[in-house]
């Protein structure tokens, strides 16, 4: 209880995951039959219908921005989707933008509808992407995970990702520091 006071008033911490693409990717098998595909801004009513706590707006900057949504679809419906930066992406949680170097590409808001979670989609999708990114010349994807949150480790494990680090941002008033501590 303490903790969450502190870190919602001055500290606040996440892992940092990475996944090389340049060795082998591991070959993740949903236990669903799905398509995974890039998802075209032509699709974002479809998008918005999958995930309707998300803002409009926020979702069509997304896109002005360049970032991508990757999809899997069951029976017509998106069933799981994240998202993929390939520059400066913001970390809302910490109020602060992760450096990403060139050739990185920072995967953030991964969702599965509840009622088809456990089904390896989300390392299915993260797989996916990652031979995506391998094949246009990329070298590695970024993530990063609420060290509370250890469910969401175990998705970006199945599909490559190692721990490499850690963000930090200590607030106090105005004041911000922030340390970025990760291996690349």
């Amino acid at each position: 209880m303490w903790f969450r006071v502190i870190a919602e008033a001055v500290y606040r911490r996440v892992v940092v995951m990475e996944c090389r693409l340049d060795g082998p990717i591991p070959d993740v098998s949903p236990r669903l039959q799905i398509c995974i595909a890039h998802l075209p801004y032509a699709e974002l009513e479809r998008y918005a219908h999958f995930r309707p706590d998300q803002d409009l707006g926020v979702i069509r900057l997304r896109f002005e921005r360049g970032h991508r949504c990757f999809a899997a679809w069951h029976e017509g419906q998106i069933v799981h989707a994240g998202w993929a930066a390939m520059q400066a992406p913001w970390i809302d949680y910490l109020g602060c933008e992760f450096p990403i170097e060139p050739g990185d590409v920072y995967q953030f808001d991964s969702y599965t509808t509840p009622a088809f979670r456990g089904l390896d989609l989300a390392p299915a999708r993260i797989a996916w992407m990652a031979r995506f990114f391998r094949d246009a010349g990329f070298r590695r994807l970024l993530a990063v995970v609420w060290p509370e949150n250890t469910p969401a480790f175990r998705p970006l494990e199945k599909a490559g990702y190692r721990r490499c680090g850690w963000i930090r941002v200590l607030r106090i008033g105005r004041w911000r520091r922030i340390v970025y501590s990760c291996a690349g």
